[in-house]
């Protein structure tokens, strides 16, 4: 008992100490965004990015997302974090669209807790407006573990978003329990299938059908569908066949820092002739 109360101690001066510091975060430049590009199943074309949030601790290192960002949401930092990712994305959305892609999309990961703003939606917009970007040109992702109820307020703020322009996304699709009801309920555009489920396409037979089943579903449902975790030439070519919409992963690119970019595009024709 001992030993195990001391431990308690320790991990909880550990997220303190955590918390205290995210706060101090922001402001010392020491959060990043990296973005992973999203391709076209078929021809290898890039549709867009993903912005994955990152924080590089002075002391500690690269800090797991899966840690700081529940020290988030408990501390509330989540709403101010989480208009910086969206001002920053949409900023670096709109250098990719003037040098590169006129058209690229931006999603951006979301947590529940942003959706009980009632200025949420305001700000986004006026980001929008700032940075000049069309609301067609940026994506929200939600997760499964948001757990929004089908009489959630939040729904209505979803909806308004959508309205808007602004596409829904439900990542994570899988890894929690989804009732047709629900995903037909969110106004959702597109539906993402989680890493867990790809790895096993070609190598588990279970798995395999159901990733199958589900992008049959979700287009027969009309949504896009995405398959995140591509890591194989044979997982590429089996989702080619089932025709999923857009493939993310590391066997076509990792998540990349802007000063990354440049080199992506002068080698995005390369990618394109020899991967897909």
């Amino acid at each position: 008992m001992e030993y195990t109360s001391l431990a308690t101690d320790e991990d909880m001066e550990h997220k303190l100490r955590l918390a205290n510091d995210l706060q101090e975060a922001l402001r010392q430049q020491q959060l990043s965004l990296h973005y992973q590009p999203l391709f076209e199943t078929v021809s290898g074309n890039v549709r867009g990015f993903e912005a994955l949030l990152r924080w590089h601790h002075p002391i500690y290192g690269p800090i797991s997302p899966g840690e700081f960002i529940p020290l988030a949401e408990e501390t509330g930092l989540i709403y101010s974090i989480g208009d910086w990712v969206i001002q920053t994305a949409c900023e670096q959305n709109k250098h990719i669209q003037e040098k590169y892609m006129p058209n690229s999309v931006m999603s951006v990961n979301l947590s529940g807790l942003q959706l009980q703003d009632s200025l949420f939606f305001d700000r986004v917009c006026r980001i929008l407006r700032k940075t000049a970007l069309s609301p067609q040109s940026l994506e929200l992702e939600l997760t499964e573990r948001d757990r929004i109820s089908l009489k959630d307020r939040r729904i209505d703020s979803l909806k308004k978003f959508a309205h808007h322009g602004i596409k829904i996304v439900l990542d994570d699709f899988g890894t929690e329990y989804s009732t047709l009801e629900y995903i037909t309920t969110l106004p959702l555009s597109t539906i993402k299938i989680d890493r867990s489920f790809v790895s096993h396409i070609n190598n588990h037979f279970e798995g395999t059908v159901l990733v199958e089943w589900i992008i049959s579903l979700a287009r027969k449902l009309g949504f896009t569908v995405v398959a995140e975790g591509i890591e194989t030439y044979e997982q590429l070519h089996t989702l080619q066949k089932w025709k999923c919409d857009f493939v993310q992963g590391y066997l076509l690119s990792k998540p990349l820092h802007e000063q990354e970019l440049p080199l992506f595009f002068r080698k995005l024709k390369w990618k394109q002739e020899n991967i897909f």
